[in-house]
């Protein structure tokens, strides 16, 4: 009975211990936020493009696409770890809708990727 109590403390132990280091392991970063904001409509051309995150990530594409096709950006990512990419576009944008892509490898090496929507009207 005393051998079975020690094994279960030991079982219990281990659980927490593993519980406690998994988090980092669970924890992807993940787009927290956009601007234009997803799916909204803006009166004219937006000053800037925007995507942030909750985690550091290491964007790899950041692509804008609308009526006329690619749109052309001030700037594109680096290899730096970044929460947070702004860009503007180097033309005004026409009316219409448009949609960002980004991808991206996050601290913990996995590969991420997501898109947001936004129309000009």
């Amino acid at each position: 009975m005393y051998l079975n109590q020690i094994i279960r403390t030991l079982g219990t132990l281990c659980t927490a211990a593993l519980l406690l280091a998994a988090p980092p392991l669970w924890a992807h970063a993940q787009q927290e936020g956009s601007y234009p904001e997803h799916a909204s409509s803006i009166e004219g051309s937006p000053e800037k493009i925007a995507v942030w995150f909750d985690h550091a990530m290491r964007l790899t594409l950041f692509e804008v696409t609308g009526p006329d096709g690619r749109v052309e950006l001030n700037n594109r990512p680096g290899r730096d770890m970044l929460t947070r990419f702004e860009t503007t576009p180097v033309a005004p944008l026409a009316p219409g809708e448009y949609t960002v892509r980004w991808r991206g490898l996050a601290e913990d090496g996995h590969a991420m990727f997501d898109e947001f929507y936004f129309t000009v009207r």
